[in-house]
This record gives structure tokens, sequence and C-alpha cells, in this order.
């Protein structure tokens, strides 16, 4: 049966908007909560293989299979027992399953194999403790469901899962998902291209992506770890979804670059139980959004140490570029979120790092670059956002309590720009919009 994740938003739309109507914004933080059992952790034989491995060939309608562990039932392999298979050629239309004891660690070496099914999932991990799919180097492979499948991903395992390898995996999921999840779930590296009616990658408990590179297109959450949701590092691009990364805990460390584009939120901490458990860590790296909801969505608490988050928001009222309901500090990193004025949000007055937030009289328009320097024309940064807004808000080291900063609209950069936000390079001034002076940790003020 298919399952259908429901954010607590679409369920209390009225709720949600006078809770972003009316916040408190400075209650205390909770304690931190245990993980259950079937979280998943890296152990230190994840990714030994054994010396002995059994090799599954896939010939177009049928399998042949050199070693233990495997039964074949026509088009279908059903891997039974614990240890190392290597997986290659093609399936029309078949399965490669995983039904091995609860207990078992079964290790998978994707060597250029290609499976489609048009009724299941082309693979699918029934029981097990603990699956490892090993993405040969220099390898494509490939996972495809049909409309008409009754598993909820192209790629789905009830038990624990993890990938590495640099080889590279295509998961076009048409009926549900795309690397779906009932446990924790790992990826260590790769190069990923995922299609999906729902979520492209999805688990039921904790998602950690260490590496790799990723193309996203799905038709609700691009990432979505029920638990949480850590990034260390890697190359994600979600061209399409309704909520762009979704958890009850969102961490992005150094090493992570995310560009995101979102019809809800972009960021959301979200879940169906106690909102003040939510929770959203930048702590490094650099996350781009471009979301028709909120931009930034936390239902609990933000927490921003490090690294750089540009918000392109949205146009009308009824959602904003940052949006949160207990707490939102901010120690450290450049912060330049743009939308509508009607529920724009600052961080926290609580915050070391100070802000300024800057409502205009009128939109402006998008496509050209808004620009604060300070008094000796030092750049604080350059923006040049994507919709139509009608407010910004800038956090950043550069904006010094008491020092005083200019903000130009239009103009032109010489610098190499990432997602609308320039680097480097020297600023050709536009049109002068406003002078302010940082008063404290957030300065508000109305601009032309």
């Amino acid at each position: 049966m298919k399952r259908t994740t429901i954010s607590l938003a679409a369920l209390l739309p009225l709720a949600a908007l006078l809770s972003s109507c009316d916040k408190t914004n400075e209650e205390a933080e909770p304690a931190t909560t245990e993980v259950s059992p079937e979280t998943n952790v890296e152990s230190s034989d994840d990714y030994v293989f054994d010396s002995t491995v059994t090799t599954i060939t896939l010939n177009g309608t049928s399998i042949t299979v050199s070693g233990s562990g495997v039964t074949v039932a026509g088009s279908v392999a059903t891997i039974t027992a614990p240890g190392t298979y290597s997986v290659s050629g093609s399936l029309t239309n078949g399965q490669l399953i995983v039904s091995a004891d609860v207990a078992d660690k079964v290790k998978i070496q994707l060597n250029g194999a290609s499976i489609t099914s048009a009724t299941s999932a082309p693979l699918q991990v029934t029981t097990a403790d603990k699956v490892i799919l090993y993405l040969v180097p220099g390898t494509t492979n490939s996972l495809t469901d049909g409309s008409a499948s009754n598993a909820d991903g192209a790629l789905y395992s009830a038990a624990k899962l993890s990938l590495f390898g640099t080889g590279t995996l295509t998961v076009t999921g048409n009926a549900d998902g795309g690397i779906v999840s009932s446990g924790g779930l790992i990826i260590k590296e790769g190069t990923y291209a995922i299609t999906a009616a729902e979520s492209t990658i999805k688990s039921d408990k904790n998602i950690i992506i260490d590496g790799g590179t990723f193309a996203l297109a799905a038709g609700n959450d691009g990432v979505h770890g029920e638990e949480s949701l850590t990034f260390n590092g890697g190359d994600v691009t979600i061209s399409k979804s309704e909520e762009g990364i979704e958890s009850a805990e969102i961490t992005i460390n150094d090493g992570t670059h995310i560009q995101l584009t979102s019809t809800d939120d972009g960021v959301n901490a979200s879940s169906g139980d106690d909102t003040s458990e939510n929770h959203f860590y930048m702590k490094g790296g650099f996350v781009a959004i471009n979301a028709g909801g909120d931009g930034v969505d936390s239902n609990g608490y933000i927490d921003m140490t490090g690294g750089t988050i540009v918000v392109n928001g949205p146009s009308t009222n009824g959602n904003a570029a940052i949006d949160y309901d207990r707490t939102f500090t901010i120690s450290g990193g450049l912060l330049v979120a743009v939308g509508s004025a009607g529920m724009a949000q600052a961080p926290s007055t609580s915050s070391t790092q100070n802000s300024v937030k800057v409502t205009f009289s009128s939109a402006k328009q998008a496509n050209q670059l808004l620009h604060v320097q300070d008094a000796s024309g030092t750049n604080v940064v350059t923006f040049s956002p994507t919709k139509a807004y009608q407010a910004v808000v800038i956090s950043s080291p550069k904006l010094v309590q008491g020092s005083a900063y200019t903000l130009y609209l239009g103009g032109s950069s010489t610098g190499t720009a990432d997602n609308g936000l320039y680097e480097n390079g020297t600023y050709t001034a536009g049109t002068q919009s406003n002078s302010f002076t940082v008063s404290g940790s957030v300065t508000t003020l109305t601009a032309n």
C-alpha cells in the first residue's frame, strides 16, 4: 500500500497562518531526543566485501547465477543469505529481491545493472538487517518501475540501507518514490539522477548524505527524512518538488552545496509530533532556495552558525522567505532572503550576529542587483533576486553595530555569481535606496 505524507501545514492551514503571524520567538530549546533502533549508523565492516562473491547476471528475460545464496524464478532473483553479490546485465521486466534473515547484512555490487519492473520495485528489500549497495566505479546502473507498481519506491527497502561507490545510479519512480527506505538511509558518494512521482529520496527514520552528486525531480518532497536529515557534503540539485528538504531535524554541514526549487516550502523542519522538537541547524555549506511557499520554515527552531543561505521566497503574503515558530538564533554565516512583506521575519533579537530587515514601499523587480556596502565602500552583499520581492533580510558578520551602510538597487558587478550571489568583483552603483546604521541585533527599516 502506498503511503502519502501530509504536512501539518496542509492539515491545519489556518493554525499555521496564525502561528506564523503571532510568534513568541524566544522560547527555550528542547532537550535532544533519542533515536530509534532502526536508525542507520555505520559499522566498521559495512564497506568491506567478502572474499567469495556470488555473481548474478541479468539476461533480458532470464537470470543466471554463479555461487550460493540466490534463488531464481523466471526473471526474479531472490537473495536469501548474507554475503556479497555482484549484479550485471539488464532485465526488461523483472526484480532483484533481498529476503534474508532479519539479522543478516547483504552487500550488493551494482556492476552495470539495469532493471525494469512493471508491477513492483525493480530492487526490493523485504527482510534483512542492513543492505549495502555499491556503485562500481565507472559503471552506469538504472532502476525503473511502471506506473502500475505496488511498491513505495523503485528502490525500496524495509531494512536499513546504505549506498556508496563512485558509479552512477538512475532511478525512475513512475508510481511512487525513488529511493525509499523504511529504515535509516546513508549515502556516501556516487552520482544519482532520480525522478519520482512522489519523494525522490525518503526514509521513515534518518538520512545521512556524506557526499555525491544528485539531480532530483520530485512530485512531492525532494529529500525527506522522517526523524532526521543530515548533509555532511555533496552537490544536490532539486529541480522540482513540493517541499524541497523536509525532516523533524535538519543539519547542513561544510562541504554541502544545495540548490532547490519548490512549489511550497524550500527547507522545512516539520513533523506531525511535538513541534517544539523541530530544528534546522545551518552549520556550513551553501543553500540556495527558490520557493513558492516559505523559503526556510521551521515549526520549531533555527540555529545558524555558518555557511550561506540564499532565499528567493514567495511573492504572495501568505508565506515568507523566513518563517519560524520558536527562535532563529544566528551567530555566523551569511543569510540573504528576499520575498513578500506581509509575514516577513528576521532572526531573533537574542542572536549574536547582526541582521537587517528591509521592507520596501513597493515591490521591486527581479533580476536587478540589490547591494549593501559600508561607509568605506566595502561590499556586504551583492545579490540578484530571481523574482519580484518587497522585503529582504540580510545577516552578515560585516554588519557591525554602530556602523553606517548604504543600500543600492540596480547597477552591475564584475564578480562571479552563485545562484545570484556575487563574490569578489567590483560593484558599479545603481540607484541609492536608503542609508542606515546598525542599531542592534536586528535593525528594521522601510526603504524606497
